[in-house]
């Protein structure tokens, strides 16, 4: 699915130091804007960025 738009699958630019602020920014952002069935922490959020890095 990325491919074709030319989307990257790994995210370099992204660091482990920089995990607590952008999870910290996702959610604040999604909670409570954004209509989705599950609202993930800051753990979860940090899991999810550790699988594009």
């Amino acid at each position: 699915m990325n491919k074709k738009p030319g989307i990257p699958v790994i995210l370099k630019d992204i660091k482990e130091e920089d995990l607590d602020v952008l999870s910290k920014h996702a959610d604040k952002e999604a909670n409570p804007l954004y209509p989705v069935p599950i609202l993930w922490d800051a753990e979860e959020l940090k899991a999810l960025y550790r699988l594009v890095m």
